[in-house]
């Protein structure tokens, strides 16, 4: 579907609301702009997030998606709303005027524009529970106008008592980002190709004594395990990535991985805890 400028106006914004975006959590949560609503310089793009099980709505890869795939990763986060309005609207306009800023304007209804932020973040430590505000710019974009729109974000949520942080490219670790980029499509068991429990039993101690003890990068040891078992190519891969992407094999995820070429360094390996508990919650349900 192509991209396409909405316009904004009074009756727009009301319809918006009405429909409930920016209003929800999770999976309920409907973003302010999606990707057919503004025009992008850059690639656009939807993602089912890990937390909250829905797609998300990003207008550039190389900063917000890649910020995603960092928040996704990070064990305190545990919801991630992108495109969130700063409603109301008269609200942004009373704090523009506050610090002599122009507020925001449609280019052709000259309208006010609902503002956004580009995640909001529901991030728990401990017991407490806190937002985090995170706009996501490339520093090469940082002239005169959009610090001054910042500005305006960083008052909004200051007088909401929610800390907010400006994301550079400088505060992404690459490594990090295509390492879970790697990941993602292998955080559930149901939706990787050829997995089954059975068979991530069978082949993690397998696959954990071969990377332990074979020189070999890692894409050629889960090959040769494939031809092995007579499994579908790619079948050993695809456990390796699902233990490390629900972290029952932890290894360091700041450094890139790189499977054709470097071996794989497993730091601890969680999954005979995990299997244990899984067996015994299994045996625990079927006994009532």
């Amino acid at each position: 579907m192509s991209k396409r400028r909405r316009r904004t106006t009074a009756a727009t914004i009301e319809r918006w609301i009405k429909e409930g975006r920016g209003k929800g959590d999770f999976a309920k949560y409907k973003p302010w702009l999606t990707i057919h609503d503004v025009p992008s310089h850059g690639v656009v793009t939807r993602i089912r997030g890990w937390k909250s099980g829905r797609l998300h709505h990003y207008l550039s890869e190389h900063y917000e998606l890649a910020h995603h795939y960092q928040m996704d990763w990070a064990m305190n986060v545990v919801d991630i709303r992108e495109q969130y309005p700063l409603l109301p609207l008269d609200k942004t306009m009373f704090i523009a005027q506050k610090l002599g800023i122009r507020h925001p304007i449609d280019p052709k209804t000259k309208h006010p524009i609902v503002m956004t932020t580009d995640m909001l973040l529901t991030v728990r430590s401990g017991g407490e529970v806190r937002y985090i505000a995170h706009s996501i710019k490339p520093s090469t974009k940082l002239n005169r106008r959009v610090l001054d729109k910042l500005q305006i974000e960083k008052y909004y949520f200051k007088d909401l008592d929610v800390e907010w942080r400006l994301i550079t490219e400088n505060q992404i670790n690459y490594d990090l980002v295509e390492n879970v980029k790697w990941l993602h499509s292998a955080n559930i068991l149901e939706e990787v190709a050829y997995l089954t429990n059975e068979l991530v039993c069978e082949l993690e101690p397998v696959l954990h004594e071969w990377i332990a003890n074979i020189d070999k990068p890692l894409a050629k040891i889960t090959l040769d395990l494939d031809a092995k078992m007579d499994l579908p190519m790619g079948a050993s891969m695809n456990v390796v990535r699902y233990l490390i992407a629900n972290r029952l094999w932890k290894v360091d995820m700041s450094r890139r991985i790189l499977p054709t070429q470097k071996r794989l360094e497993i730091q601890v390996n969680h999954f005979q805890n995990w299997r244990t508990d899984h067996e015994n919650n299994r045996f625990s349900v079927f006994r009532r």
